[in-house]
């Protein structure tokens, strides 16, 4: 592995705990059409792939039927709703450490499975944004995570970084299986809602967002064999 000089980030569950804020707006609108609504812990195990995959699992939760037309308005409806809304906290750490990566040199960007609109409100909402090259939500790119595409287009805001000089922080299956596909070194956010860290054992992890930096600066060698060749 080159040097490491580039860092993508997932978002929810990586560098901000936004599993409450979508709570309120899923329970929102199931609670207006007469339904149960569902706890954090619920709400979490639904998160990862986009809100459309989110209404689609809390369908399936509910006892209701596959409908694409239905899926459609309620991830409309869910959207509006979580616009509303604080849309996320940043975990503890979080903005220090993009502060430190960004001061050491490092190049920073978000891949996230988030709309884009809605993962740029939010990382500017936070103060994340002047870190940071830029982000690329899920509907920015033709395919989203676990596709490799949305990793390489996420590396592409930073013009000149090779797959070999980056690393991927995330913690779901879908960044793993992205960022292995794209040739791009995995750090597993065992923290977030993912639960790649149980899948993924023979990777690296972290438990706090404030573990990065040590680990870049103490263990690169763990960075680079974590990734399958």
């Amino acid at each position: 592995m080159r040097r490491l000089s580039t860092i993508i980030f997932d978002l929810d569950g990586t560098l901000t705990d936004s599993a409450p804020a979508m709570t309120d707006a899923l329970n929102a609108i199931w609670l207006a059409a007469g339904r149960a609504g569902f706890d954090a812990a619920a709400v979490r195990s639904f998160i990862g792939d986009g809100p459309a995959a989110l209404i689609a699992r809390a369908r399936a939760a509910s006892g209701l039927a596959d409908d694409a037309a239905l899926t459609r308005q309620e991830t409309a409806a869910f959207m509006a709703a979580y616009a509303a809304g604080p849309g996320g906290a940043a975990y503890p750490g979080a903005a220090e450490t993009l502060a430190a990566l960004r001061a050491a040199g490092f190049r920073l960007s978000v891949c996230t499975n988030k709309p884009q609109a809605a993962a740029e409100h939010l990382l500017a909402a936070l103060g994340f944004a002047p870190y940071l090259a830029g982000v690329v939500g899920g509907d920015a790119t033709p395919r989203c995570k676990p596709d490799p595409a949305h990793v390489r287009a996420a590396l592409a805001l930073t013009p000149g970084a090779e797959p070999e000089e980056a690393v991927l922080v995330g913690d779901g299956p879908q960044d793993v299986a992205a960022a292995e596909a794209a040739g791009v070194a995995a750090i597993v956010a065992a923290y977030g809602y993912g639960g790649a860290a149980t899948l993924r054992p023979d990777l690296p992890v972290i438990r706090s967002i404030r573990e990065l930096s040590d680990l870049l600066a103490g263990r690169s060698g763990a960075v680079a064999g974590g990734r399958r060749r």
